[in-house]
């Protein structure tokens, strides 16, 4: 089975970026694959959610050259924490491309990087580490700026043909169509991003409550309108990417 390898990312905070990438891992774990999730925020939100210890040794740990053991979240899905050693001098100051070159070799049908927000050396690590990006923004202003920052930085990469993400997708999060701006913003990021593959994650209590409750999104609720979703994402993610 050929590894794919996606990156999530968004420059604003809060807009279920952490919550998209734990659910995508959940849902291709569920599938049969065995999935790594690189927790690249020094939050460790993603280790959190998944319900593994956030404090471990892990991903500042492999990028020093150590070799911590990924920490076991649910059958076939595994977790390499964040933590605040993300932020020293020793990984802030590493080429991009030395987490790609860490993660090619590893033993897991797919890789999904958490990046953080408000990190850019981070974000770049995972981003030029992947094969694909979903892109995560919400409806308010500063989120959709955020987001097209991303991928003004990714469709940089791919005109200079650099190591990185040749696919993308905008995946609009925290959907509640009662809202007047969630149920405007789908049609026009469409006709503003025409060219990109578009993704609508509606607002869902059972996605959250997961987090909340530290449980894999297709342990707590494989049935739910979330889970639904995240399926058709996982979906495109694996039709699009080649090694």
């Amino acid at each position: 089975m050929i590894q794919c390898r996606v990156a999530v990312a968004a420059r604003k905070g809060g807009v279920g970026k952490t919550t998209i990438a734990c659910g995508v891992a959940s849902v291709l774990a569920k599938q049969g694959r065995q999935v790594l999730v690189i927790d690249l925020d020094p939050q460790s939100n993603a280790a959190y959610a998944l319900g593994v210890d956030p404090t471990a040794p892990g991903t500042a740990e492999l990028l020093m050259g150590n070799a911590p053991d990924p920490l076991e979240a649910a059958s076939g899905l595994a977790v390499l924490p964040g933590g605040p050693n993300l932020t020293g001098q020793s990984v802030q100051s590493l080429h991009p491309e030395d987490l790609a070159d860490l993660v090619k070799v590893m033993p897991y049908d797919a890789v999904v990087l958490d990046c953080p927000p408000g990190n850019e050396s981070l974000e770049r690590l995972g981003l030029v580490a992947a094969q694909a990006t979903l892109v995560v923004t919400n409806a308010h202003p500063f989120a959709i700026i955020g987001a097209n920052r991303v991928m003004g930085l990714l469709e940089s990469y791919r005109s200079r043909e650099r190591r990185g993400p040749k696919q993308w997708a905008l995946i609009l999060s925290q959907v509640d169509e009662r809202r007047s701006l969630d149920k405007e913003l789908p049609a026009q990021l469409v006709q503003r991003y025409s060219d990109i593959k578009h993704f609508t994650v509606h607002q869902d209590t059972n996605l959250s409550q997961a987090g909340a409750q530290q449980i894999p999104l297709m342990d707590y609720a494989p049935r739910s309108r979330s889970a639904a979703e995240l399926t058709t994402i996982a979906q495109w993610i694996t039709e699009t990417v080649h090694d």
